[in-house]
């Protein structure tokens, strides 16, 4: 590594060069300083000039994400203009604790590359190009990568067994809980506030009933909850109403209701090991029987009994009825009520949802043709609804036929008659027919669903028994009351003429991921 000579005064200009400091939590004898240290003694034994400096502090090695200053540094030796030619790093464990020793062999690579050498100052071996030197560098990344594992394993364990021991795992104690701070022999220290830790290290931190308003709003929220008839929702908006805020400071939303019902800290049972993210990897939800509880580790909240009927009301509304079970409570439903609709459906909380009738059976009256229930229907407006559903679907194959032509992807739901444009847009499609006032003076109404998101109503109207398609309407969301009927057409008259559209173009023109060149195949006014 010889300096360029000057052949007039004979003077060694020294080599230019970036130093590469990186401190972890796992490895804290490496310190900044220390590392600088070593680093400015191999410099001067060499003739080396330090022109840039590039740290990471208290950042782990696993991979470059969150590490500022090694990417900035390998960015630096891609420009032509920068002032130094070698990177002068400590050890290899500091270049990097990469999982895959390939990764830090090509970041390594790409500074060799653009003419920066890599020298690791504090290694017994020079970095070359030797078979020696990269059988070394292999196995030290090697190292460096198991130690991390090693910590991690060890890091775990140990959280395990103060687990089992009763203690704390860490992270906020939620609404109605607070942390307490207990020494080595279990004698309560005091209360932690956000934002405090512990000290000592032979302290521990255990949970506690929180404020005494707290603890009895939560034990309110579970008797609520075990009501019949009561949801998150209207918690949510019950708290609300009393101007009372989450722990956040902020209103409730039925999520947070829904996390403190769902949790068996407010019981006493130490949970921990739900998710994992060991070696910076992505988040993951582990499987319940791979969860360490430990009953009793705090003192309760509220009973195990009504945490019990929490738990089966929870258990009973996230469960997916089969094809029989959504059959038998239709059949017990016509008992009671001696009739089927979707009102019926929903006066009956035993009863299966309409959403879930209709994704099972693709209609209301596909299931009833399978519990053989015969709607007391008139025969003019069934035969209205078998042209409405005839020309639905066509509409809707030609529709789909024509935006995937266009380079859209489009995902279809049967039973709901919704379009999905690309992941983003989502649309219902429907086509109906007029209704009549005393036999006479049609009029057409609309309605927004209420059972499911949409961006778009597309509204098509089509006369009484004939598939002929008369004009669209397209209905933003806001434009329509949710879950009721509006009079959209009478006597020739519209309110809502400026949503009025001849044709389907305006829907292509929704979804314009791709220009529009061909429009001729669009499905217009009077296409069956």
């Amino acid at each position: 590594m010889a300096s360029a000579p000057n052949r007039r005064s004979g003077f060694i200009a020294p080599l230019r060069a970036a130093q590469y400091v990186r401190m972890s939590t796992d490895h804290q004898q490496c310190s900044p300083i220390f590392q600088r240290q070593a680093i400015a003694e191999y410099a001067a034994a060499h003739n080396i000039r330090i022109v840039r400096d590039y740290e990471d502090a208290g950042i782990s090695g696993l991979t470059l994400r969150e590490r500022p200053a090694l990417t900035q540094l390998l960015v630096d030796v891609e420009n032509p203009a920068r002032k130094f030619t070698i990177i002068l790093v400590y050890d290899v464990s500091r270049w990097g604790r990469f999982q895959d020793v390939d990764e830090a062999a090509f970041y390594e690579y790409a500074c060799r590359r653009a003419g920066v050498k890599v020298v690791y100052v504090a290694e017994p071996f020079e970095n070359d190009a030797s078979p020696a030197t990269c059988v070394m560098k292999a196995l030290k990344r090697a190292m460096a990568g198991e130690f991390s594992r090693e910590i991690s394993r060890k890091v775990f364990l140990g959280h395990c067994v103060n687990v089992q021991r009763g203690y704390h795992s860490g992270g906020p104690p939620g609404y109605g809980l607070q942390r307490v701070l207990v020494d080595a022999h279990n004698g309560t220290r005091r209360p932690l506030a956000p934002y405090q830790y512990k000290s000592l290290q032979t302290d521990r931190v255990v949970l506690a009933p929180g404020p005494p308003h707290e603890a009895a709003l939560v034990r309110k929220i579970f008797e609520w909850y075990a009501a019949r008839g009561t949801t998150a929702t209207i918690i949510a908006r019950r708290l609300n109403d009393f101007g009372i805020c989450n722990g956040a400071g902020r209103p409730w939303l039925p999520r947070n209701i829904l996390q403190i019902l769902h949790n068996e800290k407010y019981i006493g049972t130490n949970v921990y090991s739900r998710t994992s993210s060991k070696l910076d990897a992505a988040w993951e939800q582990l499987p319940t029987e791979d969860w360490i509880r430990v009953p009793g580790a705090f003192e309760p909240v509220v009973g195990a009994q009504i945490f019990g009927t929490v738990q089966r009301k929870l258990a009973q509304i996230r469960h997916t009825p089969s094809r029989d079970e959504i059959v038998s409570g239709l059949r017990k439903v016509m008992e009671k009520a001696g009739k089927l609709n979707q009102a019926t459906l929903k006066r009956y909380r035993s009863a299966p949802s309409v959403e879930r009738v209709m994704h099972e059976f693709g209609s209301l009256y596909g299931a009833y043709e399978e519990i053989g229930y015969s709607p007391h229907l008139n025969p003019e407006r069934s035969r209205n609804r078998h042209v409405e559903r005839r020309t639905e679907r066509a509409l809707a194959e030609i529709t789909i036929e024509v935006l995937q032509g266009l380079g859209h992807e489009v995902k279809f739901e049967k039973h709901t008659n919704v379009m999905c444009v690309d992941n983003a847009l989502r649309l219902q499609l429907v086509v109906r027919s007029s209704w009549l006032i005393h036999g006479h003076s049609p009029y057409w109404v609309a309605r927004w669903p209420d059972c499911f998101a949409i961006d778009f109503l597309v509204y098509a109207r089509i006369e009484r028994a004939t598939p002929e398609l008369l004009d669209f309407y397209f209905f933003p969301r806001g434009s329509l009351t949710h879950g009721k009927y509006t009079v959209i057409h009478r006597n020739g008259v519209s309110n809502f003429k400026d949503l009025r559209r001849p044709d389907l173009k305006s829907l292509v023109e929704l979804s314009d991921a791709v220009p529009l060149e061909v429009l001729d195949r669009v499905p217009s006014a009077g296409v069956p």
